[in-house]
């Protein structure tokens, strides 16, 4: 074939290689095809185009122009040190070789192990890093060697494989991301319609930017209505807004805030009742161990509808107190009429007047300890450092005045320091009125509290019978059942106070009597 002949031929080649990348065929199908156009004009056996992972010494076909029954199907898979394309890939650069013995490969394990005499392969770069190789081979020698216009047809194969595998590998990655932010957003919607009512955002100035569509059925704005417009716009009066601002300031500052039962005023003036969550969000080009409130750029809200368990609570503090005021005045003039009736009484009609006094003097006292309870659960309480000792001492002098029949023994030291809140005298009290009250006529009762690593200890200790299970059931797990009967409501409200302050109870068992344990975290 003459120069100028051999000239026409690369030209169409070249033209033809053009047309097949361009063509809407699927990526390995454009692949055999240049691979198919390689071997017609290098006038080999096969082409191939392998995947090479240099650290496992794998070598994969993953095209190739042979049949399942050839010598280098597609899939074949190949230890490296095997193939040609070992050097091709690690010196990245073309290897070419008419005659494997005339170039000396006689000895390689390539050649012993596939008797291949002729190889032409170039690397397949992808991402800037070695990927495979474009590899054209025969049996049997090839008359002539390997011209640099042949090279540079393989080198610039080798380029426009590993661009179009670049662009699969990024157009899968792109296909996998949106599918990823598809399932998250779906998780995220799902985790807000479960959780919310409404979901708004809120700009560096205080102005709506975004809403959920909720925010019509919930207030009767459209989202456009409020977009632009201050928080304040949805908030029925000054105090509520000094205090909702007081909570967006906490924000940007980096908290992450919670309110409940703040009012809102809808488009039609309606006051509802919302739970509200607010957390900053941060730049996103800002690693998050880097962050400060500078970076912040905006603050998420999240809202429930409490209108309804508003208005219940409501009821139920009313009913509440209704229901305690009552019991405690009946109640109260009960035990007056029977001290009267124990005066002028003799035998066993004075011994069931006094049963009379006694019954009323519990039910006051279950009256003012509920009372205790609903004041405890009105909010949560702010932890702070909070010396116990008072509290214990303070306690323990009350109890030995209302008990002059019981011995009160106080075992501390000048202080004991916890992360605590003043909520924490009422357990006291009541542990130490409960042993006072029920552990015998004469009993004595034992306060200690010692200060660990990592806990403040507080005892309360008797001499008494023991706890029962039923109200070492209530100490330890909050179980209510027992306080189907009315018994030792005090019990339960050790177990929720301790348990609000991040503290701990524990029934000891390795004494006589009933001993309970407080462990409060130490003072930050």
């Amino acid at each position: 074939m003459s120069e100028r002949e051999r000239a026409l031929q690369q030209t169409e080649v070249y033209s033809q290689l053009y047309d097949i990348m361009r063509s809407d065929r699927p990526l390995y199908d454009r692949l055999e095809a240049i691979l198919q156009l390689g071997v017609e004009y290098f006038d080999v056996d096969q082409g191939y185009i392998t995947q090479i992972d240099q650290e496992t010494n794998e070598w994969t076909a993953i095209v190739s122009t042979d049949s399942s029954d050839g010598p280098i199907p597609p899939g074949l898979d190949l230890d490296l040190s095997t193939s040609y394309c070992r050097r091709t890939i690690q010196e990245e650069e073309i290897v070419s070789f008419a005659d494997a013995i005339d170039a000396g490969w006689e000895d390689d394990p390539a050649f012993q192990t596939h008797q291949l005499s002729c190889y032409h392969g170039a690397p397949i770069v992808v991402d800037d890093e070695p990927y495979g190789t474009v590899c054209f081979s025969a049996q049997n020698p090839r008359a002539d060697p390997f011209t640099d216009a042949e090279k540079s047809l393989t080198y610039l194969i080798a380029q426009m494989v590993g661009y179009e595998i670049e662009q699969r590998n990024y157009e899968r990655d792109l296909a996998d991301q949106e599918q990823t932010l598809a399932e998250r957003r779906e998780i995220y919607r799902a985790v807000i319609d479960a959780n919310f009512d409404l979901l708004f955002r809120i700009d560096l100035d205080g102005q709506f930017i975004y809403h959920s569509p909720s925010v019509e059925e919930m207030l009767g704005y459209t989202a456009d209505e409020l977009h632009g417009r201050p928080f304040t716009a949805v908030l029925p009066d000054a105090e509520t807004a000094e205090a909702a601002q007081g909570l967006y300031e906490q924000v940007l500052a980096g908290e992450t805030v919670e309110k409940t039962y703040l009012p809102l005023e809808t488009k039609s003036g309606e006051i509802m009742y919302a739970d509200i969550r607010g957390t900053p969000i941060y730049d996103a080009d800002v690693p998050p161990e880097e962050r400060t409130p500078a970076d912040i750029v905006a603050v998420q809200g999240m809202t429930r509808d409490a209108t309804e368990r508003k208005r219940r609570d409501r009821l139920i503090s009313v009913i509440h107190r209704v229901l305690r005021h009552n019991l405690r005045n009946d109640m109260g003039v009960i035990r007056g009429y029977t001290e009267l009736l124990g005066e002028s009484l003799t035998g066993d009609d004075a011994e069931l007047a006094q049963r009379i006094h006694t019954t009323a003097e519990r039910l006051i006292d279950l009256s003012e300890t509920a009372q205790k309870l609903e004041e405890n659960l009105d909010s949560p309480p702010e932890l702070e450092p909070i010396d116990v000792v008072p509290l214990i001492t303070r306690a323990a002098t009350q109890i030995d005045e209302a008990h002059p029949a019981a011995i009160i023994k106080i075992d501390t030291s000048e202080t004991a320091v916890a992360q605590s809140a003043p909520r924490l005298e009422t357990a006291i009290w009541e542990l130490v009125d409960n042993a006072a009250t029920h552990a015998g006529d004469t009993p004595t009762v034992e306060v200690s509290v010692r200060v660990t690593d990592d806990a403040v200890v507080i005892r309360v200790l008797d001499d008494g019978p023991g706890l029962p299970d039923m109200e070492q059931s209530v100490l330890l797990s909050g179980d209510e059942t027992p306080l189907v009967h009315g018994k030792r409501l005090g019990i339960w409200l050790v177990y929720w106070i301790v348990t609000s302050l991040d503290g701990d109870l524990a029934v000891l068992d390795d004494r006589p009597g009933a001993a309970i344990e407080i462990r409060l975290p130490p003072a930050q």
